[in-house]
């Protein structure tokens, strides 16, 4: 029965988290006074108070739970083994860093985190940055099981380059971070571009996972390579 509601659930939650979450940014960020897609983190939105900031929180949470159900879903739809069993659990940790984050939220001008550090700032920051973390690998991980599956074959390649792609603006933050060449003017631009490149191939992959899902439905055939 859950490995049934898995297979209806799992496309439409990766369908949906990309939307979500963008949804959240643009129409939260627009709402909020003087606020800067450009410089500012996203986490400032979860410390805005009232029922803006409760909003952006309960988002997030969203978001990182589609992404949960959305992991075990596509690892019933590959080959059995240890990258897929990986990629997915990466991606499960992703999920369950968006969740930490947004329970552990900001307070007002993320005063918590930046500058009067306390317990629920300093964990924010760790379950933020873990999940961005494990997310922007999975995909990697879930290349090398795609590659031994005809069906996702064709959607190896771009897999791999949603990894590249996701790792890419950590890359250039902690670079210039360690390097005393902070780019302040676009930081909130290079936070946010890591997760959005994670979502966009989440989308991808949960059209993928739906035709796949349609066509085994109107073939009858089993799923090859799924996972009790």
């Amino acid at each position: 029965m859950l490995s049934a509601a898995l297979d209806r659930s799992a496309p439409a939650a990766g369908l949906l988290a990309l939307p979500l979450y963008a949804g959240l940014l643009l129409i939260l960020g627009a709402l909020e006074p003087g606020y800067s897609h450009l410089e500012l983190t996203m986490s400032i939105l979860g410390g805005v108070p009232g029922a803006r900031g409760l909003a952006f929180n309960l988002g997030v949470a969203a978001t990182g739970l589609l992404v949960i159900v959305f992991a075990l879903g596509l690892r019933r739809m590959l080959p059995r083994g240890w990258t897929t069993n990986t990629g997915a659990l990466l991606l499960m940790l992703g999920g369950a860093g968006l969740i930490g984050a947004a329970v552990f939220h900001c307070d007002p001008s993320c005063v918590n985190v930046l500058e009067s550090p306390t317990a629920v700032g300093r964990l924010h920051i760790v379950t933020a940055l873990a999940g961005g973390m494990c997310s922007s690998f999975a995909p990697f991980f879930f290349w090398a099981a795609m590659r031994r599956d005809e069906r996702w074959r064709a959607f190896a390649a771009p897999t791999f380059m949603a990894g590249l792609l996701a790792n890419l603006p950590g890359i250039i933050f902690w670079v210039t971070f360690a390097t005393g060449n902070r780019l302040e003017a676009v930081e909130g631009l290079i936070q946010r571009l890591g997760l959005i490149f994670v979502l966009i191939w989440i989308f991808a992959a949960a059209i993928k996972l739906s035709a796949l899902k349609s066509s085994t439905a109107r073939s009858g055939v089993g799923e090859k390579g799924s996972s009790p």
